[in-house]
């Protein structure tokens, strides 16, 4: 008789544990969509242009704003800062998030994650008058 009331509160506890759990994950892997959404745009915007533009600045700012993200959290990492590239390179870039998880009073702990995106730069010389730059947020 007992050991069938542990077992309950044993699997009770487990399938509480397996639903938190996948609560996170759903949550985490939605963030991670943000991320890889922005990512990819900051390196499609360097293929067109060349490199890192104030107007890729200005979105990345936007972003960071709408999210009312933590600027103190955020990495981001580009290939092409400061002056165009040329047509034929690659490009990429990186969004990196500390995510603060907290289980109420008892614990908390940050999950990094990460969002990257690819691309090849198109750029010609003259086609475009922008102004390049470094990723400030």
């Amino acid at each position: 008789m007992l050991n069938e009331v542990v077992a309950t509160y044993g699997a009770v506890f487990v399938l509480v544990v397996f639903v938190l759990g996948c609560a996170m994950l759903v949550g985490l892997a939605g963030e991670w969509y943000v991320l890889q959404n922005e990512a990819a745009f900051l390196a499609a915007s360097q293929a067109k242009y060349g490199g890192y533009t104030q107007e890729a600045n200005v979105d990345l700012q936007r972003f960071v704003s709408e999210r009312h993200i933590d600027r103190s959290r955020l990495s981001v990492e580009v290939s092409a800062p400061g002056s165009p590239v040329p047509w034929g390179t690659p490009v990429t870039a990186r969004v990196t998030y500390n995510f603060p998880f907290r289980l109420g009073k008892w614990a908390s702990f940050d999950v990094p994650v990460t969002g990257a995106g690819r691309a090849v730069s198109a750029y010609v010389p003259g086609a475009y008058d922008v102004t390049y730059t470094y990723p400030s947020w």
